[in-house]
């Protein structure tokens, strides 16, 4: 068997407000919904094909969907992969507006983890009702465990990360960053942040909680960018890891794509009724035609970059979107290498001169001090 997939299900692509920057222009968000027979062959295929499965519920506004269909998808999933198996994990990424206790307990009851798609005090500038989230978002702060909240950062917040991170901050609220792309919505609007302001307020937004000696909660990317640096054998967020064949996304009519990132069609990796099994999905003309620029993007990185390794070339969906997926030097691309240059040299600098931990944040101190007891701990 093949040891790990992670899967984005988008079991509709309909959704209740209309954020700025949505990967799916309106006429993407067609009222078709996923059925269970679509379900039912892609639980079995994968339960004979891959160790562990991790799913990512997506959309569209996943939540939609009535309660009972989640209700049935987690049983047909446990009837593949048995109850409470380790085998499987479950997130659901959601707007926050539908969310309600019922549904909160279930996630509960089947360890399902709970993102919320929410920017803080500045979720006005691309995204509506605010003070409905904003009250789900507090709820689940003080009751959840398996919570945590994704902050699209755009060209009205790009400097403004660490005011979005001390509100979350003030309320123990895991958060994590990653700047618009312009792609669907954000194609044709001004949503994408300037690459120099977003990359001189990620920095700022990073020394603020690397000195945070009393921060209780990680800062993502940057807390993976400390493991990175440190050598630790952890993946990088989703846009600086060598995703493919790791993943794959399912839209509500069963056809196929790399990521759940919005892909061109030419990217389309057939549809789940044609395939015996998952795999074959990346023996498909629009996987050879990812893969191809890929190499030749990474090609290039590699001769021209020093942070190759700590970055496997950037996401290729990205790429394809900003500057062409055989190219290197997009917004992307410059802002991993001075954010992530700007945590490397930071960690450099603590191991060399080994200060004292305790003016850094516990995150950083346990993370270094892991890697001062066993130094041989490599990178991946």
């Amino acid at each position: 068997m093949r040891p790990f997939i992670s899967v984005i299900i988008k079991p509709t692509l309909e959704c209740n407000i209309n954020c700025k920057h949505c990967y799916h222009i309106p006429s993407e968000r067609v009222p078709e919904r996923m059925t269970f027979d679509i379900l039912d062959k892609l639980f079995g295929m994968l339960s004979r094909e891959y160790e562990a499965v991790w799913f990512i519920w997506h959309g569209g506004e996943p939540l939609l969907m009535p309660f009972g269909f989640y209700k049935e998808a987690i049983s047909l999933q446990e009837r593949y992969f048995g109850q409470n198996s380790h085998r499987v994990g479950n997130t659901i990424q959601t707007n926050g507006t539908l969310l309600d206790k019922r549904f909160i307990n279930f996630c509960r009851e089947k360890m399902i983890n709970i993102g919320v798609s929410f920017e803080g005090p500045y979720n006005d500038v691309l995204r509506e009702r605010t003070d409905a989230v904003k009250e789900k978002v507090e709820f689940l702060s003080n009751k959840e465990r398996v919570f945590s909240v994704s902050s699209t950062i755009s060209s009205g917040t790009a400097s403004k990360q660490k005011e979005i991170y001390d509100s979350f901050r003030s309320n123990k609220t895991a958060v994590s960053f990653a700047p618009v792309i312009p792609a669907g919505c954000a194609a044709c609007g001004d949503t994408v942040p300037d690459a120099d302001e977003y990359i001189r307020s990620s920095i700022e937004c990073f020394d603020e909680w690397l000195f945070d000696k009393d921060a209780e909660i990680p800062l993502i990317p940057h807390y993976l960018y400390v493991l990175n640096a440190l050598g630790e054998p952890t993946e990088s967020d989703c846009a600086h890891t060598s995703c493919l064949t790791k993943w794959i996304c399912v839209y509500p009519n069963g056809d196929l794509y790399p990521c759940g990132k919005g892909c061109p069609g030419e990217f389309r990796l057939g549809n789940i009724s044609d395939l015996e099994r998952v795999s074959g999905a990346f023996s498909t003309e629009g996987f050879g035609k990812i893969i191809e620029g890929t190499v030749e993007r990474r090609n290039k990185c590699i001769a021209e970059c020093s942070l190759y390794k700590y970055c496997n070339g950037g996401c290729s969906i990205d790429a394809y979107y900003e500057s062409g997926i055989d190219r290197t030097g997009g917004d992307s691309c410059r802002i991993f290498k001075e954010v992530f240059g700007h945590v490397l040299s930071s960690i450099e600098e603590i191991m060399v001169e080994r200060p004292d931990l305790s003016q850094y944040n516990k995150f950083v101190r346990d993370a270094v001090l892991g890697k001062l007891i066993n130094p041989m701990i490599t990178g991946q």
